[in-house]
């Protein structure tokens, strides 16, 4: 087996050498093609103009990095009505022209960048002897083509942040397959309700409890339910129950002496509200005592 097979390299690439540079490998590669394509005309031709060589990451190998030097020729294109006289033999399946990193450890670096994230795939990648920035993996990740909308039926719409507290954009999702359909630049309802109107086929709308987003529904798709999506369910009843202890809380303090004595007598005992609350640290209870002293303060100086 050859050196170039052992390194899965692309038929018509030979290894020339190799050496390990600062626990990094270092592989001189040349073209063993008599001929090569012009990439405007698809011209074959065999008359060298010059060399030049070209560096380019590759896939690990033996827990190292690997570098590889390509020894690239530079050709002349015979077809007299090609504007392009002097071309450079292309390593498209393998390399991309004016790349830096082979097609295959730019896909490496996009997997991890789709399993994890930036700053996670950065650590990963260095312990898998992969040389790359967070910023270098959210870039490929971005460049990756975005899948087309389809028809969506079920739709999730919700906020988030470009800039935290300033800037917010608009994120759709298809509730039935799981997976983001598209992002849009704002929160306004005129923004969303344009793209939903391209979407005669939703049935039911997950919102949050925001108006904008109700009126954009509305506008946009007005044959969709609107439901509360899980997060603001348990949210609204949350509110609901303090709500409810607040209006209550007040009874439950003054509450007689006989009601109590009565619900004891049937074999009931309520439970006092020392035993139900959850016990307050000491310096929760000093900040509480703080704002309440505050709050009458400004009552007496009103």
């Amino acid at each position: 087996m050859s050196f170039s097979s052992l390194l899965g390299l692309p038929a018509g690439l030979q290894v020339l050498s190799f050496d390990l540079v600062n626990q990094v490998l270092i592989i001189q590669v040349a073209s063993t093609a008599c001929e090569s394509a012009c990439p405007v005309c698809q011209c074959q031709t065999s008359r060298i103009h010059s060399h030049y060589t070209r560096k380019a990451a590759d896939v690990a190998c033996g827990g190292r990095q690997v570098r590889l030097i390509l020894h690239v020729r530079k050709f002349f294109c015979m077809n007299g009505d090609c504007p392009r006289k002097i071309f450079t033999e292309r390593f498209t399946a393998f390399l991309e022209p004016w790349a830096r990193v082979t097609s295959r450890l730019s896909q490496e670096i996009e997997a991890i960048g789709l399993a994890t994230c930036g700053r996670l795939g950065s650590r990963l990648g260095a312990r898998l002897s992969i040389g790359t920035s967070r910023t270098s993996i959210l870039r490929r990740v971005m460049k990756l083509a975005t899948r087309t909308t389809d028809k969506v039926v079920h739709l999730g719409i919700d906020d988030f942040s470009l800039r935290r507290g300033r800037t917010f954009g608009t994120v759709l999702v298809d509730l039935q397959r799981h997976h983001i359909l598209d992002l849009l630049p704002d929160r306004q309802k005129e923004t969303a309700a344009t793209w939903m109107q391209t979407h005669p086929e939703i049935t039911h709308v997950s919102r949050d409890r925001s108006s904008e987003y109700a009126s954009a529904v509305a506008a946009g798709a007005p044959q969709a339910i609107q439901v509360a999506d899980r997060f603001h369910v348990a949210k609204n009843l949350s509110e609901a129950v303090q709500q409810l202890l607040a209006r209550v809380l007040l009874e439950m303090k003054t509450a007689s002496p006989g009601a109590e004595a009565a619900t004891e007598a049937r074999g009931d005992r309520l439970l006092p509200l020392e035993e139900w609350r959850p016990a307050q640290e000491e310096g929760v209870k000093q900040t509480i005592a703080t704002r309440r002293a505050e709050r009458q303060e400004r009552y007496r100086a009103s």
